[in-house]
């Protein structure tokens, strides 16, 4: 098969068909459900709705292809969507609740100096527009759902504005995430050592982690060693690692020792190396909805896709993130199509239409890496996967596999069935 003649193949039969099908076409013989009732238990397990530290509200919400969860903590309420968000919401609360519980023993000032910082206030998040990248201030100490991207990108779209609390235009150095990084080398030493040491992300979009972090990097610096590496004991990440987990281990590692600026550095030599074109690297690196963290993770993953085609689709397709949610729909993305490469077919190319990312391999097959939490069969998921299912057809691929991060409805996977797909539901999740 040429790989050069699908993406204008691919976009004519699922873009351009989803945006301009007339409407008469988008009525069909098969019946359309509205966004289905989802309970929590199909979605988590039991070591993720709940523990000591935290329990996940059952009010579970559909919005689009996202849950939207409700995470209560002894330290506050979180509001947060998309599953793999969830994830990393959870596993900062256990950390931060247990790292105080540890240092409540040993340091008991300190214990109550980081309890005072990371208990949630009662403002209004609104308050903390007027200066969102300022960690220290109440106002962004206070932020109900601890997640200054997505506050500020739902800011936007409630008052169709672009520049709400985002003066300084995209760039290398000038990125959301990184204004969390002190000034000072020396306390920007201590924070990444702590950040490291508690597997917390120096980058991370939670205030509260980031105050917990400075808090600690101050005291190391003030003459306090010891400040910051207390024990915690957590369950095995609940997804999947590919490559028996050296790209994470890497990845932390780099995160840890290297800056900002350096880390740029890398990624470009390593997205050179495998061939992706400078304009689509550079559009990538400097990309503000993703943190240096989310950049080396995707990168990283597209290294270990060796010898397969077109890998730069992977990043043509994530320059369409608004947010940092969606930036962790891509990062998962480069996961899947990484541990599918691993555990299931050794893939050929890669090929991009809008926010479906489809992988050829070398038997003929296919795979579709979805970012989704929930696939439910509406008109206009109709319309794409009976489009694609025409190309398929067309181009006479054996097996359809649809890789989702979360679920699909009993009707979606009917429909999706009767055109062939096979759907690998919660694909990172471990068995």
């Amino acid at each position: 098969m040429n790989l050069t003649a699908i993406p204008s193949t691919f976009m004519a039969l699922c873009v351009i068909a989803w945006l301009m099908a007339p409407a008469h076409a988008q009525l069909v013989a098969d019946a359309h459900e509205q966004p289905p009732r989802v309970e929590l238990e199909q979605v988590f397990s039991e070591t993720l709705m709940q523990s000591g530290e935290h329990r996940v509200e059952d009010n579970l919400r559909i919005v689009g292809t996202r849950f939207e969860f409700s995470i209560d903590s002894a330290y506050g309420r979180y509001q947060v969507r998309s599953i793999p968000m969830a994830i990393l919401r959870i596993h900062e609360i256990r950390t931060l609740a247990q790292a105080v519980d540890a240092y409540q023993r040993e340091n008991q000032r300190l214990a109550e100096e980081l309890r005072g910082i990371i208990q949630v206030g009662t403002s209004s998040s609104a308050a903390m527009l007027a200066s969102p990248l300022d960690p220290g201030s109440a106002a962004t100490g206070q932020l109900v759902n601890n997640n200054v991207g997505q506050a500020i990108d739902d800011a936007r779209r409630s008052k169709g504005t672009q520049d709400i609390g985002l003066a300084k235009a995209p760039g290398a150095d000038e990125n959301l995430y990184e204004s969390w990084i002190p000034g000072d080398p020396i306390l920007a030493a201590h924070k990444s050592a702590v950040a490291a040491h508690l597997d917390l992300d120096i980058y991370s979009s939670n205030t509260r982690v980031q105050a917990f972090l400075d808090t600690l990097a101050r005291a190391r610096a003030g003459g306090n060693r010891g400040a910051g590496m207390a024990t915690v004991s957590l369950p095995n990440r609940p997804e999947i690692s590919v490559d028996r987990g050296r790209i994470e281990f890497a990845v932390r590692t780099a995160v840890a020792r290297m800056s900002v600026r350096e880390l740029y550095v890398q990624n470009q030599a390593a997205l050179a190396g495998i061939g992706i074109e400078p304009d689509v690297y550079h559009a990538f690196l400097s990309h503000r909805a993703f943190s240096p963290r989310h950049k080396s993770e995707i990168t990283a993953y597209l290294v270990y896709l060796q010898g397969v085609a077109n890998r730069g689709e992977l990043l043509r397709a994530a320059l369409q993130a608004d947010n940092e949610t969606e930036a962790l729909g891509y990062v998962r993305m480069a996961r899947m199509l990484a541990y599918y490469h691993e555990s299931t077919e050794r893939l050929k190319g890669l090929v991009s239409g809008g926010s479906v990312l489809m992988a050829t391999t070398g038997s003929g097959n296919m795979a579709l890496a979805l970012p989704f939490d929930f696939l439910w069969w509406s008109a206009e998921t109709d319309r794409v996967f009976s489009s694609l299912a025409n190309f398929a057809d067309d181009n006479r691929f054996k097996l359809r596999e649809l890789l989702l991060i979360g679920i699909s409805s009993d009707a979606a996977r009917a429909q999706l069935e009767r055109r062939k797909f096979t759907v690998r539901e919660k694909f990172l999740f471990r068995p």
